[in-house]
């Protein structure tokens, strides 16, 4: 009973099932060699046998030509004889041209017909009364010496038993060779699996042990090949087990903020979607009420009562206006007017103003950087950021305290640019910074968190857009922004702005004035105007402003209808007014395909966004004009006559 056991746990084990792939495919292999070798070690000898007779058959030939010709029997029987007389050769028979046997010599007990014909080999070679070798001409004409004639010929047969021993030679001695190869590989297959499972069975004995909770286990490590380094990864392993619920646990608090800060991530994402959104139906509205206004200021007598409050009302709707572009700002597409500025002179200009908007007990101190390279950004947005910063740090100072502006350049690579509080990080390079500390309150861990978050404060007044606006400026500016703060300290935010490679403006010289000419007239507006728009409001009301600058209008409500349109018009129409975002087909869209039908058209396209995001998805021709809702009746004639005189 023991010893059935051992061989079923034999049986069932790693080794013992490696051993017996291994063994049956090296049987197989052999076999296989084997065979193949025989095989073709007896086609070899088969062929060697029969190109021999061949040869002796083409000789024998050669050498009975004349007796063959003269017929002579005696000298036949000779040569057939003497040809007989190899032990291979079982019969010779010279024949003539007409089928006579003249010599016929077969060796004694050999049957003409064997029972199996496999037995004997036979080559025939014709007899030609002289050498047939015949022109080049000829061969390649298909043609025949006629001078050569077929005299007779001679047949040679042998027998196989030679060949037959052979055979079975060839065949035990691969047998044996197959069997030689079987056993030394299975042999060696069975040294290097003892070897190799021994140290494997090591390996689960200790890991068993660890499995059971004995952690103080180890596994005596015998040499240095794989299986010795596979026992000290599980020496190790056993050690590192001991700290694996510390881990766990830190791992596990990882996950948690990396998962907050992901959906922190998706929901300023959704709110800058939805900025944007509103931010564009705000404008599209604020344009029909801004249109219909100055429609209607026009008809009313300079000075009455209502014109006061109709002007009042678009004070209002500009102020509205501000804020949605300060919305826009938020997620990147405001408008943007670049130049170069020297950022030390707009913090100058803005530090006067807020000396008197502040309390007399905080000091502003400037520590401006002489000679910086100037930055490339719109100098309204940049006024912007630094009263929000310069409004922020005021405010969470109480009572005495300091507010300090400086500037310089820093050479930032990537690694200092990954630390940027925004998703976006610039392309290393050297960056003009502007740096505004304050001893003041300080911010704590959360308010660090939500800092850039829309609509959030810690004020008893205001919107929460401050520092919102200040993070799409910097993104739309391609910068980079750091803070640092801790409560009872103060904090510090460090802008990044990317330095122009360009003398600064103030050591541009200015160009020489070009001489003084006579101003052109300006010619007056007429033709056929495409109106398009989505906002039903809207399209009437510019539509009315088209008119009023001298155009015949004929409208579109989206891109599509626009197409159409043209198509049916295309020698008409001047020049198309268009908006950006349409149902159906967009105003890119459309503008490719009017381009398509005359590549000279004058399209302007319209949009509460800037034209810098417009660059960037226009791939083909561009438009001619741009305009950036909403839009008065004035800026609308301007850019009309700008297109036009193009």
């Amino acid at each position: 009973m023991q010893s059935h056991s051992r061989w079923a746990k034999l049986r069932s084990s790693f080794q013992f099932k490696l051993f017996s792939i291994f063994t049956l495919l090296t049987f197989l292999l052999a076999c296989l060699l084997s065979v193949l070798y025989t095989v073709n070690l007896i086609k070899k000898t088969h062929r060697s046998a029969t190109e021999q007779l061949q040869l002796q058959a083409k000789q024998l030939g050669d050498a009975a030509r004349l007796p063959l010709y003269a017929e002579n029997l005696d000298l036949l029987r000779q040569l057939a004889l003497q040809a007989s007389r190899k032990p291979e050769i079982r019969a010779v028979v010279i024949s003539a041209e007409d089928g006579r046997v003249l010599a016929d010599v077969h060796r004694p007990g050999y049957s003409s017909k064997p029972s199996d014909p496999g037995e004997i080999i036979s080559q025939t070679a014709q007899v030609y009364s002289s050498q047939q070798v015949d022109s080049v001409e000829s061969s390649l004409a298909g043609i025949q010496d006629a001078s050569v004639a077929l005299i007779g010929s001679v047949r040679l047969e042998r027998g196989t038993d030679d060949l037959t021993r052979a055979s079975r030679h060839i065949v035990l001695l691969s047998a044996g060779s197959a069997i030689a190869f079987w056993l030394t590989v299975s042999f060696l297959c069975y040294l290097v699996l003892r070897q190799l499972t021994h140290s494997f069975n090591t390996l689960v004995h200790g890991i068993d042990a660890m499995q059971d909770g004995v952690f103080t286990s180890r596994i005596d490590i015998e040499c240095d090949d794989e299986p010795g380094r596979v026992a000290r990864a599980v020496n190790n392993l056993a050690n590192a087990l001991q700290q694996r619920d510390a881990e766990n646990t830190r791992l596990h608090e990882e996950h948690i903020v990396l998962e907050r800060q992901m959906l922190h991530a998706q929901k300023l994402e959704s709110l800058g979607i939805m900025a944007g959104g509103i931010a564009h139906d705000f404008n599209n509205l604020l344009q029909s009420i801004l249109g219909n206004m100055e429609m209607a200021t026009r008809d009313l007598d300079p000075g009455s009562a209502s014109e006061k409050y109709i002007a009042n009302a678009i004070n209002s709707a500009k102020r509205a206006a501000s804020l949605t572009n300060l919305m826009l700002t938020y997620v990147g597409k405001g408008f943007l007017t670049r130049k170069e500025l020297d950022l030390n002179e707009v913090i100058r200009a803005n530090a006067e103003i807020s000396r008197a908007a502040t309390s007399s007990a905080i000091a502003m101190e400037l520590s401006l950087s002489a000679g910086l390279p100037p930055i490339l950004a719109d100098e309204a947005h940049i006024q912007q950021v630094v009263m929000n910063l310069m409004s922020n740090a005021a405010e969470s100072i109480e009572g005495q305290g300091s507010i300090r502006f400086t500037t310089g350049t820093q050479n930032c690579d990537q690694a200092c640019l990954a630390a940027s509080l925004l998703d976006e990080k610039p392309d290393p390079g050297r960056f003009v910074f502007l740096e505004v500390s304050d001893n003041g309150c300080g911010m704590s861990a959360e308010t660090l968190h939500r800092l850039f978050d829309p609509f959030f404060t810690t004020k008893f007044t205001g919107r929460g857009l401050g520092m919102s606006a200040v993070m799409g400026i910097m993104k739309a500016h391609h910068g980079a922004l750091f803070v640092e703060s801790e409560p009872g300290i103060g904090t510090t935010f460090r802008a990044l702005f990317p330095a122009v490679d360009a003398a600064r403006p103030s050591q541009v010289k200015a160009p020489a004035a070009p001489p003084e000419q006579p101003s052109l007239p300006v010619k007056q507006l007429s033709g056929v105007a495409l109106v398009v728009d989505d906002e039903k409001p809207v399209l009437r009301i510019c539509s009315k402003m088209v008119k009023l600058c001298g155009f015949m209008v004929i409208t579109a409500c989206d891109g599509v209808d626009a197409v159409n349109k043209f198509r049916e018009h295309a020698n008409e129409i001047s020049v198309v007014l268009m908006d950006l975002t349409m149902p159906k087909m967009g105003g890119i869209t459309a503008m490719g395909e009017i381009y398509s039908i005359r590549p000279d058209s004058r399209i302007i396209l319209s949009s509460g966004y800037n034209e810098d995001e417009l660059a960037e998805r226009i791939t083909s021709q561009p438009p001619a004009g741009f305009i950036r809702k909403p839009y008065s009746l004035n800026a609308l004639e301007a850019e009309l006559h700008r297109v036009m005189q193009e």
